[in-house]
């Protein structure tokens, strides 16, 4: 009569611990596997400043005497769909950004004209091509660090609006249009989910967001119709940002 009791003493715990044991299998499984990745977003800003005039020398030209030295700020969106899935991820990416300055012109020394109206230089950088991460080492040996190289084609628009709201310049040559170009960008991302991998694939659950990244990069463009003649919006900037692989 006592053995039922003393098997369910002794096999009781053993019963439990392989429960739990199951359990944390099962869920360290379901953590651990990634809904399908597609591509990224990236969400990044950084100081931008053409160079529109570089082609006047270290003396400057009018769009110093108009808007000053300042740099503005240009936000950028950024999606890329990836192509190949190997050692390190290809993809094809899309850019648009936005940044616009307001000045007053300038005398030689820095001084302000008092003038009354106000003008606003508009810029808004589009740019296609490709894109290349290797996260192999982040994703498969725990280095959290993920080496970025891009490279395509540009358009941007610009515009100059004064203080009315409408395009600056006269009815035979308004200040705005279109300028081609290309760029080459080199960044360098951080593997948010390294810092906590439990939150990761609760957000991979929840949202479908592969991996996280905080990331800083370098853009050369040249934007000036591949040497043409007008505005030059090439420029030389460095951009902060998030990237979300979904």
């Amino acid at each position: 009569m006592n053995l039922p009791n003393r098997a369910r003493r002794i096999f009781g715990p053993l019963v439990s611990a392989s429960v739990v044991m199951m359990a944390a299998t099962l869920w360290a499984a379901s953590a651990s596997a990634q809904s399908p990745a597609n591509g990224f977003f990236e969400f990044k800003g950084g100081a931008y400043r053409p160079m529109v005039d570089q082609e006047f020398g270290e003396g400057g030209g009018p769009f110093e005497a108009f808007f000053g030295g300042d740099s503005m700020f240009l936000g950028e969106v950024q999606y890329d769909h990836h192509l190949w899935d190997g050692f390190g991820k290809l993809g094809l990416a899309f850019n648009a950004g936005y940044g616009s300055v307001s000045g007053r012109l300038r005398l030689p020394d820095g001084a302000e004209v008092d003038l009354t109206d106000e003008a606003r230089f508009r810029v808004i950088p589009l740019r296609a091509g490709l894109v290349y991460r290797y996260d192999y080492s982040a994703l498969h040996h725990r280095i959290p660090l993920v080496p970025k190289l891009a490279a395509g084609l540009d358009y941007h628009l610009w515009r100059v609006v004064g203080a009315d709201g409408e395009t600056a310049g006269t009815e035979a040559q308004r200040a705005s249009g279109g300028k081609f170009g290309w760029h080459v960008t080199a960044g360098l991302n951080f593997h948010l989910d390294f810092i906590d991998e439990g939150s990761a694939a609760a957000f991979d659950m929840s949202w479908g967001i592969n991996n996280s990244y905080l990331f800083a990069e370098y853009t050369w463009a040249n934007v000036d119709n591949f040497g043409g003649e007008g505005i030059d919006l090439s420029a030389r900037h460095f951009a902060f940002g998030l990237a979300f692989e979904y």
